[in-house]
């Protein structure tokens, strides 16, 4: 009678582990679950109602390489003008030059020798200016140039 009672426990046992398993392919069925099965390989669960967070960040990772992207453009063409501007510049600075030594060309020795003159006190203003901070524009202001000088009030 021992060996009866021991084998219908095991029955038992077994026989509500089914029964739990129905219960919930019952209520997933009353629910209109889908549940992936064993058998039906090709069926996916359906989560509608569930944002997709892979989804979003590949969208956000795309708008911040779109503006990347975009200001790396903008970068590019200022870049690009920049250049441009400054072989223009090149070019003037290239046409002076030789405007200038053409005009040097058809000088006599003596307007030469004076050009050399002035280019180099200029120069010397220059140098002096840069140290003394603009000494020679007091100097040629005079006393109603706005300098005041050391006896002025």
């Amino acid at each position: 009678a021992s060996k009866e009672l021991h084998n219908k426990m095991g029955d038992n046992w077994d026989d509500s582990d089914d029964d739990w398993d129905n219960a919930s392919d019952d209520l997933d069925a009353k629910l209109g679950l889908n549940k992936l099965s064993t058998e039906d390989d090709d069926a996916a669960p359906n989560f509608d109602d569930e944002e997709d967070i892979a989804v979003k960040e590949k969208e956000r990772a795309a708008k911040a390489s779109q503006a990347a992207l975009k200001t790396k453009g903008n970068a590019l063409k200022k870049k690009k003008e920049l250049e441009e501007q400054r072989k223009m510049e090149e070019e003037v600075a290239r046409q002076a030059l030789e405007a200038e030594a053409e005009m040097e060309a058809n000088m006599s020795t003596d307007e030469r020798r004076a050009l050399e003159r002035q280019r180099v006190e200029e120069a010397d203003n220059a140098l002096t200016d840069d140290l003394f901070g603009g000494v020679d524009a007091k100097v040629q202001g005079g006393p109603g140039g706005g300098a005041m000088g050391a006896g002025d009030t």
